[in-house]
C-alpha cells in the first residue's frame, strides 16, 4: 500500500513539473519579441570608434630647380573629430648633388639625401561615398591641410610650411588609400644666395585605423 502511494505521489510531482514547464514555455514564446530583420543590399565600409591611422606612402616631390625625384613616407594621424584631425609626417627624398655654377664659375654641390617632417592640421571639406556598382559604397573625404615642420637640406634644418589637400578613400573598417598633394615652402641656400624654395609633392598611400 505504501509503495502505491509512493508511485502515485511520483506520478503527480512528474504531472505537476511538465504542466509548469508547458506553462513557461508558453509564456516565454508569448513574451519573445520577432526581430525585425531589415535587408540592406547596400554595403558600406565605414570607421566605427577608431580615432588613430597610421600609413605608409609613396610619391614624387619636385624641387625647385632640381627636378622630380621620388619619395617615401610614413604618417601617424589622430581625428579629433568627424571633421578635424591631426596628421604627422616623415618622408625622405633625395636630389640632384650638383646645382651648377655660379656667377664665377665656381660650382655649388649639395647634399643629394633630403628628409623632412611636420605637423599639419586637416580639416575633411567634402565628406561623401563612392559607389562601385549597385550594392557596393566606400566612405570618402576631400580634405585641405596646412602645417609647419622642418626640412634637412643641403646639410640644414630649414622652417618649413606645408598646404595642400588629398582624397581619403575608406576600404573596410580597418583600411583606407590617400591621395595627397602638398606644397613645402622654405628658404634656402644655394650658390651663395638665399631664395624661397617652392617644392611640390604627389603621393599615394595606405593607411589602418586603430
Amino acid at each position: 500500500m505504501e509503495s502505491r502511494i509512493s508511485r502515485i505521489f511520483l506520478a503527480g510531482l512528474i504531472v505537476i513539473f511538465v504542466s509548469m514547464m508547458s506553462t513557461a514555455r508558453a509564456e516565454n514564446d508569448q513574451l519573445a519579441i520577432e526581430p525585425e530583420i531589415i535587408r540592406l543590399d547596400l554595403s558600406e565600409a565605414d570607421i566605427d570608434t577608431e580615432n588613430f591611422e597610421i600609413g605608409v606612402f609613396t610619391g614624387q616631390i619636385s624641387f625647385e630647380d632640381f627636378g622630380s625625384n621620388p619619395l617615401v613616407g610614413v604618417m601617424a594621424t589622430f581625428h579629433a573629430s568627424e571633421d578635424l584631425f591631426l596628421e604627422a609626417n616623415y618622408v625622405v627624398s633625395s636630389i640632384d648633388s650638383v646645382a651648377g655654377e655660379d656667377a664665377i664659375g665656381v660650382t655649388s654641390v649639395v647634399d643629394d639625401d633630403v628628409t623632412y617632417y611636420d605637423l599639419s592640421l586637416g580639416f575633411n571639406l567634402l565628406p561623401g561615398e563612392v559607389f562601385i556598382g549597385k550594392d557596393k559604397a566606400f566612405n570618402s573625404a576631400l580634405y585641405l591641410v596646412a602645417g609647419a615642420g622642418i626640412t634637412e637640406f643641403n646639410g640644414q634644418d630649414e622652417f618649413t610650411i606645408n598646404f595642400g589637400g588629398g582624397f581619403r578613400l575608406i576600404l573596410t573598417d580597418v583600411f583606407a588609400i590617400h591621395f595627397g598633394v602638398r606644397n613645402h615652402v622654405f628658404n634656402r641656400e644655394v650658390l651663395g644666395s638665399e631664395e624661397r624654395s617652392f617644392n611640390l609633392d604627389m603621393h599615394l598611400g595606405l593607411s589602418a585605423f586603430f
